[in-house]
């Protein structure tokens, strides 16, 4: 736990109101915070979901105005990002426990497995697999060479001119009976886990970016992939080299053509193609014209 006042004094925060009172559990982002949580906001695009978080402190640049949600006190810095990574090394870091293997799940050789890992029943681990910390994988799936869950996700801050590294404490959640191919990476969420749902099919080369949900049945084929914090909702297809930019949905059931580009969030059942992707019928279009 930390208080306020630590909390203002490690990042040299200023407080408001001054006077304000409490204690923290942990560092959450502001969808995810529960009372007792400190989260953070960078910038405007943020606002919305500053006003109703449940966090009981947040971190925020000096010139925001307005309020975060039920916030008992908003910390001013220069850094608001920085300044929850400060916090979250003290908070959110886990200690670390044997990892718990389950004796029907079938692990080959020069697999690495590091503490905090759980592999549950009937789980196959081809040669070369490689789990993090903090990585959950369910009943029944089955993970080919190459794979890496649990790596840090791809975040830096900048600080003196510097790329500082951002340390990912969330881990990843994968489903029942999900299947990732060959050198497929899934990486971890900043605060709260990565997730693959159940059933999932995943190719070789396939990226999931830290802070990810994907729902279940989803269908990932080769060099397809998701930037980080992006929300696929239940049975979403991505076909070969399919790419998605970070913080959209993908609604259930939509699909995404082979080598399409996403750079606005897809509206459930819809056929998406091209560069930037748009509805196949309109790419079909388009291209018809292009080419007389």
């Amino acid at each position: 736990m930390l208080t306020f006042s630590q909390l203002a004094e490690l990042t040299a925060a200023t407080l408001e109101p001054s006077d304000a009172q409490g204690s923290i559990a942990k560092c959450a982002t502001l969808a995810f915070a529960a009372e007792n949580d400190a989260s953070f906001c960078l910038d405007k695009s943020a606002y919305g979901a500053a006003r109703t978080t449940k966090a009981i402190i947040v971190f925020v640049p000096k010139n925001f105005s307005g309020w975060a949600g039920n916030a008992k006190a908003l910390a001013r810095v220069e850094n608001p990002y920085k300044a929850i990574i400060e916090c979250a090394k003290i908070l959110n870091k886990k200690e670390f426990a044997p990892s718990e293997v389950h004796p029907t799940a079938q692990i080959s050789p020069n697999c690495f497995i590091a503490d905090n890992v759980k592999i549950g029943e009937n789980c196959i681990l081809h040669p070369g697999v490689s789990l993090y910390p903090n990585v959950e994988i369910g009943n029944g799936t089955v993970l080919h060479s190459g794979v890496v869950i649990g790596s840090r996700g791809f975040g830096f801050y900048e600080e003196n001119g510097n790329q500082i590294a951002v340390p990912h404490f969330g881990g990843v959640i994968i489903g029942e009976n999900c299947e990732i191919g060959p050198n497929s990476v899934i990486a971890a969420g900043f605060l709260e886990a990565t997730r693959l749902g159940n059933n999932c099919k995943l190719d070789s080369l396939v990226q999931i970016g830290h802070n990810c949900t994907v729902g279940n049945n989803a269908v990932f084929c080769s060099q397809s992939g998701l930037a980080g914090s992006v929300i696929a909702e239940d049975n979403v297809t991505l076909a070969g080299g399919a790419q998605v930019a970070g913080h959209l949905t993908l609604g259930k059931g939509c699909v995404i053509a082979a080598k399409a580009g996403v750079t606005k969030s897809v509206k459930p059942g819809a056929k998406m193609a091209g560069f930037p992707a748009v509805p196949i019928e309109t790419w079909r279009k388009n291209f018809l014209h292009s080419t007389r």
